[in-house]
């Protein structure tokens, strides 16, 4: 975890990196909407929620990461089609 010291250096990186991962998030769920068997999609859901929860917890921001943590294991068992 970064120390609190350090973390306004990296604030905007991840501000951005977030942003970024976000707007892949909407786009790509719309997109899954019309598209419910594609794989490429979920996968691309699955990575984006992911760094969302790797980059949110090293910056100690835990809600987010859990959250983004709940939201890779549902697209998780998307992905292996349990559901």
């Amino acid at each position: 975890m970064v120390e609190k010291e350090d973390m306004s250096q990296y604030l905007e990186a991840f501000s951005s990196e977030a942003e970024e991962h976000l707007q892949n998030l909407n786009d790509n769920f719309l997109a899954l909407e019309k598209s419910p068997d594609d794989e490429e999609i979920v996968n691309q859901l699955f990575r984006s929620a992911h760094t969302l929860k790797s980059s949110s917890a090293a910056m100690g921001f835990l809600k987010i990461s859990e959250l983004a943590h709940s939201m890779e294991d549902v697209l998780g068992r998307l992905k292996n089609r349990e559901i």
